[in-house]
């Protein structure tokens, strides 16, 4: 019988962490909801802000030749691209959407 009373207490504190857990939740939920604030969960690795020469060149869909050619080249003092980057250390990184862009306005530009 003991035993009984027991189980049953764990069981039952169980179920009232469950429901207050849950109640919790909801209260923050709608908390947020209603002061206008935004929740946004981002994975990082789903959407890359940054990509590499590499990941540049499989995103252009060029061959090795063709990425040597808009790569960023120092002439002197001054860094030349024909591409948007982002120098972070010794690596250039190129942002997806100044890429985008950078694509738009050249072919807008190839085919006036």
């Amino acid at each position: 019988m003991k035993e009984l009373t027991t189980n049953m207490s764990l069981l039952i504190v169980g179920a009232c962490i469950l429901s207050g857990a849950i109640i919790l939740s909801n209260a923050l939920t709608q908390s947020s909801q209603e002061s206008g604030e935004q929740v946004i969960v981002r994975d990082q690795h789903k959407d890359p802000q940054l990509m590499s020469y590499l990941e540049l060149q499989d995103y252009l869909g060029l061959s090795d030749e063709q990425i040597e050619k808009v790569l960023p080249k120092k002439e002197g003092d001054v860094v030349k691209s024909q591409i948007p980057y982002v120098k972070i250390g010794y690596e250039y990184y190129f942002p997806v959407k100044a890429v985008d862009k950078w694509l738009a306005e050249t072919e807008a530009a190839t085919f006036r």
